[in-house]
């Protein structure tokens, strides 16, 4: 009956001490975020990741908000894409535009200036018309202005004689007379 006794108290013991070691076990993993926490693969990797009841969320956003995002990003990249495509289309197809542009800024300086008002004023179209104020031209000179320059009796949709008169605007301290600064 010895051996018996003997025998039952080293199962109990067995049983208590892997009992033990599941309820270590189990306060290790619960400590460390979640009984199932240890098996992620990402694990570490400082995102918070939520998934349960249909759902997957990623640092709070779930995937309605980061496919909108996408959406967003895409569309900005097209429109980009669409501008680009447009300004190579005039520069590669309308050497004038560039040359005029050019020739003004060595005439007259204030290169930068003028580049950046001819894409403002008229989009580098040297055949842009602004029916509310009769402005026209590359750079959008309006009728009485155009007069007043030397160039005035060139044709104004000439992108020669309308750069060269804007270049000599600028020379003059005429360079605030456009919407575009």
């Amino acid at each position: 009956m010895n051996r018996e006794a003997s025998r039952r108290t080293a199962i109990a013991l067995c049983v208590a001490l892997v009992a033990l070691v599941i309820v270590a076990m189990a306060r290790a993993a619960a400590l460390a975020g979640g009984a199932l926490r240890g098996l992620e693969p990402h694990f570490g990797d400082g995102h918070r990741r939520v998934i349960g009841k249909g759902q997957i969320r990623f640092d709070g956003l779930g995937p309605e908000r980061w496919a909108l995002r996408f959406r967003r990003e895409r569309q900005l990249v097209e429109r980009l894409q669409r501008r680009l495509a447009r300004q190579r289309y005039v520069i590669l197809h309308d050497p004038t535009v560039t040359e005029a542009i050019g020739l003004a800024a060595a005439t007259y300086g204030h290169g930068d200036e003028l580049w950046r008002k001819a894409k403002c004023e008229s989009g580098l179209n040297r055949f842009a018309r602004n029916p509310a104020s009769a402005a026209s031209g590359l750079f959008q000179f309006l009728p009485s202005t155009w007069r007043s320059t030397p160039y005035g009796r060139f044709e104004i949709t000439s992108p020669y004689a309308n750069a060269l008169a804007a270049g000599w605007m600028h020379a003059h301290g005429r360079a605030g007379e456009w919407v575009c600064r």
